[in-house]
């Protein structure tokens, strides 16, 4: 599977926020009147400076997100739900000008994730977000676009699961039908990987009770597509981040976190496609065949901060 074609799967997965070690964690608790909290409110922001022929430029995000249960039962190590949520974010380029039809771009999604747990071991997970994406100068039907997954999760010990599924995603630039693979490992009591292969992994050591330090490796966050104005065409921009980082989570209170993180973006593209480029059922079809209108390529560091609450 090319690269190109892997950015596209973290589109499908941003709102996934539950892994396949939830039910790993919970499995071993037979209090019926247990709640576990699949509840998050999110709060994030990053930064990535470069410089391009002397010129200072940046990518900036701001993301926030919640989800509520609407429904949460767990019973004999099973944990069967139903949630609801919101996701924004908003995109910042500084120093590009207008060579991309602007320099503010905007995304709203709303998911609705179901899980029904056949046993301790086996759950089927689905999820289906619709996106707003845009710079929200002309708000239409053709600024949403559509995604969509299923997966099976197998918990095959108390230490290990893993999930397997497929996802649909309809972009600006055409339709994307990818594997998904889900892993959740317990190393060690101190230390654990888990991501969706081999777009997002993490393996995190725990230092203490309140402290967390890993590395984590990202294919594609902290962008997207963002259909612009009429004024501009209707075309739509592409932002790509590869990244690796360096992280740190301290727990301040039972369920309230902060983490910060430092890295590297070894792969930074920002293209303007017209909105007639696209690309039927990839990565059946080559993403690559696409000529765009503008483009910046630079690679550069990436500083970010968050804050996170369970309930």
């Amino acid at each position: 599977m090319k690269a190109t074609s892997l950015i596209y799967l973290v589109i499908i997965l941003v709102s996934f926020k539950l892994t396949a070690g939830a039910q790993q964690q919970l499995a071993t608790n037979t209090d019926t009147t247990f709640k576990p909290k699949i509840g998050s409110f999110d709060v994030g922001y990053s930064y990535s400076p470069f410089t391009v022929n002397h010129k200072k430029m940046s990518i900036q995000q701001t993301n926030a997100s919640l989800s509520v249960p609407i429904v949460n039962n767990f019973k004999d190590g099973k944990l069967d739900f139903l949630m609801a949520g919101v996701s924004y974010s908003g995109l910042t380029l500084s120093g590009t000008g207008q060579t991309f039809g602007g320099t503010e771009f905007y995304s709203i999604s709303v998911p609705i994730t179901f899980q029904k747990s056949f046993s301790q071991k086996y759950a089927l997970l689905v999820s289906a977000i619709p996106t707003l994406s845009s710079d929200l100068k002309d708000v239409s039907g053709d600024d949403i676009s559509y995604s969509a997954f299923a997966m099976l999760k197998i918990r095959t010990s108390k230490t290990f699961s893993y999930a397997i599924g497929a996802g649909y995603s309809r972009q600006f630039f055409g339709s994307i039908l990818l594997p998904v693979i889900g892993i959740d490992w317990q190393i060690s009591d101190k230390l654990s990987l888990s991501g969706t292969l081999p777009v997002s992994e993490k393996l995190k050591y725990q230092l203490s009770d309140k402290s967390i330090i890993g590395l984590s490796s990202d294919f594609g966050i902290g962008g997207g597509s963002y259909r612009l104005s009429k004024k501009t065409g209707s075309n739509y921009l592409q932002v790509q981040q590869y990244k690796n980082t360096l992280f740190y989570n301290y727990q301040l209170a039972k369920n309230f976190s902060v983490q910060i993180s430092g890295g590297y973006n070894f792969v930074q593209k920002l293209d303007l496609y017209n909105k007639d480029q696209k690309v039927n059922w990839a990565p059946f079809n080559d993403l690559n065949k696409r000529v765009p209108l503008a483009e910046l390529k630079k690679t550069g560091i990436t500083v970010e901060s968050g804050i996170s609450y369970r309930f």
